[in-house]
């Protein structure tokens, strides 16, 4: 069993300023997102400061989102008390997975409002969040934060803020995005000429980045729902596994429409035989 009391929270402490190792981490992780949203798009010729725009946009108001969600399922303890809401220090918490999703359609209307192939800036979007999130995660496990549940298995670890071993499943995770990184940058150039993608057209349409790691991260976190405390809880029931499962669903149908495939292509062919 391993034991670690150990997590460096703190990088540097001067009286009451503190840097925190999740703060660098953070900023780690949105630099190197921002910066891989910027490449794709540059390489595909996009307008510069429209990119940039719109990846600010979608991470404030994404942020917005998250916090407010957590607000409104805690009402109890932060009432109408407005220093609650914005002191994030004193009372942190977010709903990642909220906020994750308002980012993202602000980014589709974004890229509607600009022109763009919506699915090709998915593409983009979810290399620079695959990347991001390896040090997101990272942060969590060097502040003791987003642990899993209690464990006797040897993976175990005891956080500062627990007594017991628990899942570090921040690490689970940041092991996750680091393999589905870097599968996705190895196959970004290739899955355009993989026939069962492509079904019977010469060439194959964006969104594979995005229906692949749909499938996949929503497939992972739903089986690490299991040792994963819920946090969206509504009417007593956690319902974070069904918002991964509807994700991994989501991620099989963009792979089917994006391949080129539909359910009543039979149908259609017959109606127009009988005409």
């Amino acid at each position: 069993m391993v034991q670690s009391t150990d997590m460096f929270p703190t990088l540097f402490a001067l009286g009451p300023f503190e840097l925190r190792t999740a703060t660098i981490c953070t900023l780690i992780a949105v630099c190197a997102a921002l910066y891989v949203f910027w490449r794709k798009g540059r390489e595909e010729h996009y307008e510069e400061l429209q990119l940039f725009d719109s990846f600010f946009l979608a991470g404030l108001v994404g942020l917005l989102f998250a916090r407010l969600s957590f607000i409104l399922l805690h009402v109890a303890d932060f009432g109408f008390s407005f220093s609650k809401w914005f002191d994030v220090g004193l009372y942190p918490g977010m709903i990642g997975k909220i906020g994750l999703l308002a980012a993202t359609l602000v980014l589709l209307r974004q890229a509607k409002h600009n022109k763009w192939d919506v699915f090709e800036v998915l593409d983009f979007w979810i290399l620079s969040l695959t990347t991001g999130f390896v040090f997101l995660y990272l942060g969590f496990f060097f502040d003791g934060t987003g642990l899993g549940t209690a464990t006797n298995l040897p993976v175990g670890i005891i956080f500062p803020s627990v007594v017991e071993p628990h899942h570090p499943i921040q690490l689970y995770a940041m092991l996750f995005f680091i393999a589905l990184s870097w599968y996705l940058w190895s196959v970004e150039k290739k899955y355009r000429m993989y026939r069962w993608y492509r079904a019977s057209k010469t060439g194959a349409e964006t969104g594979f980045l995005v229906g692949i790691s749909a499938v996949a991260t929503g497939f992972f976190f739903t089986l690490l729902s299991f040792i994963t405390p819920d946090v969206l809880v509504f009417a007593g029931f956690g319902w974070d596994w069904l918002a991964f499962v509807l994700l991994t669903l989501f991620g099989f149908g963009v792979l089917f429409v994006r391949s080129g495939r539909t359910l009543f292509k039979r149908k259609q062919v017959s109606r127009v035989v009988q005409g």
